[in-house]
C-alpha cells in the first residue's frame, strides 16, 4: 500500500510557524531561507538535524563534496565519481540533502537513485521525503512545490511540478523511467564483491540499463559515490571507460597531488594526514586497519584496491 501523506497534513505542517513570528523575525527567517537556497553548505548545516539525530561534525571533505555537487548543479560537471571511506556522511549529503536543495529551486528535476540493495535507496527516499515534509522546509518552499497526492510512496515520489525521485537496486529495471540526475550510491555489497559473476553483473547493468536512463544526453548528470571495494569494481570500470571527474578522498594522505578540473586540490601536505580526524582519528584508523586487514583497508579507506597479483591500483 502506498505510504501516502495527506494534503491537509502538508498544509498544517507548512503553516505551523506562521502567525507566531514578528515581522523582524519573519524577515530574518526569509533571509536565512534564501541563503540556504543559494548555498548547499548552509542548506546542509540547517537541514541536518531534521533528518539525522547525530550532530553534524564538519570536515573539509564535506566542503569538497559540496563544491563538486554545486558544479553539477551549475552545469560545469556531468559525470562525477566520488570515492570515499565508509561512514563519512556521503549518503546523506549526496542522496538526501543535495536533491532536496535542488528541488527548492528546480522542483521539476527528475532523479533516479540506485544502490546494491533497493532498500538502501528507499531508505534515502524516506529521509528526503521526511525533510521535504518538515515544518522548516514547508515554511520556506511550500510555494515552490508539493508532493503529488497520487504518487507519494517510499519507492517513488513525484512533485506537482513534474519532478520525481525513484529508488532501484543495481541490477533492477529502473522501471523504464528517465532522470536528469542519475545517482549510484554504493554499487556493490562488500560481502559479495569477490564473486566475479555478481560483480560483473553490476557492471553489465550499469552499461546496458543504467546508461540509457538519462533524459537528455546533453544535460543529464551522473554521480557514482562509494568506497572502492575491488580492483574491478564499478569505480574502476568507469575510470577505465574515461570521461569521469574523480574526486578521490583517501583516509590517509599519501603525498600525491590530487586535483580536479574545477580547481579543487586536496589541502593536505604531509604524508599520513587524516581525512576526518574529528571522527576518524589515529585510534579509530588503527582499529579499522586491524579489523579490515591491509587488503580491505587499502580499498575501502585508501581508495586503492589491490588486484589479485599484488600491485596497487589508483
Amino acid at each position: 500500500m502506498a505510504d501516502s501523506i495527506s494534503a491537509d497534513f502538508q498544509t498544517q505542517n507548512s503553516n505551523s510557524l506562521k502567525g507566531f513570528l514578528s515581522e523582524p523575525q519573519e524577515q530574518l527567517q526569509n533571509l536565512r531561507a534564501e541563503l540556504c537556497r543559494r548555498s548547499l553548505k548552509e542548506f546542509i548545516r540547517t537541514a541536518w538535524p531534521i533528518i539525522e539525530p547525530s550532530p553534524l561534525v564538519w570536515g573539509w571533505h564535506i566542503d569538497a563534496i559540496i563544491e563538486h555537487l554545486e558544479a553539477i548543479t551549475a552545469g560545469q560537471l556531468k559525470r562525477l565519481l566520488i570515492t570515499i571511506p565508509p561512514r563519512h556522511g556521503k549518503s546523506l549529503i549526496v542522496s538526501v540533502l543535495w536533491p532536496c536543495w535542488e528541488w527548492a529551486s528546480r522542483p521539476e528535476g527528475r532523479w533516479l537513485f540506485a544502490s546494491y540493495a533497493e532498500s538502501l535507496a528507499i531508505r534515502d527516499n524516506v529521509k528526503a521525503r521526511r525533510l521535504v515534509l518538515s515544518a522548516w522546509y514547508q515554511r520556506n518552499w511550500d510555494h515552490v512545490f508539493q508532493f503529488a497526492g497520487d504518487q507519494n510512496e517510499k519507492r517513488k515520489v513525484e512533485t506537482d511540478r513534474g519532478g520525481h525521485r525513484i529508488a532501484v537496486g543495481t541490477g533492477g529495471s529502473a522501471t523504464g523511467e528517465g532522470g536528469d540526475r542519475l545517482i549510484i550510491d554504493d554499487a556493490h555489497n562488500v560481502k559479495e564483491v569477490e564473486s566475479d559473476d555478481i560483480r560483473k553483473g553490476v557492471l553489465d547493468w550499469h552499461d546496458q540499463v543504467w546508461s540509457t536512463r538519462g533524459n537528455d544526453p546533453k544535460t543529464t548528470a551522473r554521480v557514482i559515490v562509494g568506497q572502492r571495494v575491488h580492483a574491478d569494481d564499478l569505480a574502476g570500470h568507469v575510470l577505465e571507460q574515461g570521461g569521469w571527474e574523480h574526486l578521490s578522498l583517501p583516509a590517509e594522505f599519501e603525498g600525491d597531488n590530487r586535483v580536479t578540473s574545477i580547481g579543487w586540490t586536496d589541502p593536505r601536505k604531509q604524508s599520513g594526514e587524516l581525512l576526518w580526524p574529528e571522527q576518524f582519528g589515529p585510534a579509530e584508523i588503527a582499529v579499522s586497519k586491524r579489523v579490515l586487514g591491509s587488503y580491505a583497508y587499502s580499498a575501502q579507506f585508501q581508495q586503492r584496491p589491490s588486484p589479485a597479483g599484488g600491485g596497487i591500483l589508483t
